[in-house]
């Protein structure tokens, strides 16, 4: 091997190791450390991957897979990436919501408690599930329903009130009249 090819050689690999030194010291100085946990949901309505994930209403990651289940296609299953330092436990509960009524869907997981274990990176953070505008509305549909018969029956029970109300005040006028009057006097 001629010398020209061994100082090629050497400032390849020079070089190649320079830029991997740069990359790793870069990384773990500036670099974003983020953790994979894993959640599922029924509902996950609006949720895409970069959508916002919130530790306790401060913004701590993002989505990056939203998919059906494979184990159980009646779940939604969220992958979400969270910067490290983040206190997950195994008290914490993950669930669809939105910092405003305005603004994009965001996974919101609750602050869980101090003494619960940590999850471990990769863990599965328990969900709760939310109710969806669908179920709301279903909901709303149903009590309208129960309503109107409740509203139909209060009226025909004001109705007989009405009728016992007159017949009261029937017997009050005959009770006070000016012959009565007088026999309640003389008793």
């Amino acid at each position: 091997m001629s010398t020209e090819a061994k100082v090629g050689l050497f400032v390849i690999i020079a070089a190649v190791l320079f830029i991997g030194t740069v990359y790793y010291l870069g990384n773990e100085q500036w670099g974003h450390h983020l953790i994979q946990y894993r959640t599922y949901l029924r509902y996950a309505g609006g949720m895409e991957p970069g959508s916002t994930v919130l530790f306790g209403g401060i913004a701590a990651g993002r989505v990056t897979a939203v998919r059906a289940w494979n184990e159980d296609p009646t779940k939604i299953e969220l992958l979400l990436e969270v910067q490290e330092g983040t206190p997950i436990n195994a008290s914490c509960t993950a669930r669809l919501g939105a910092v405003s009524l305005m603004s994009a869907p965001a996974v919101s997981i609750s602050t869980g408690s101090n003494g619960a274990p940590r999850l471990k990176p990769g863990g599965v953070i328990p969900s709760e599930e939310t109710v969806s505008i669908d179920e709301m509305a279903r909901k709303l549909a149903g009590i309208a329903d129960n309503a109107q018969g409740l509203i139909s029956q209060v009226q025909g029970e004001i109705k007989g009130l009405g009728q016992q109300a007159n017949t009261l005040l029937a017997s009050l006028n005959q009770t006070t009249r000016p012959a009565n009057r007088r026999q309640i006097a003389e008793i």
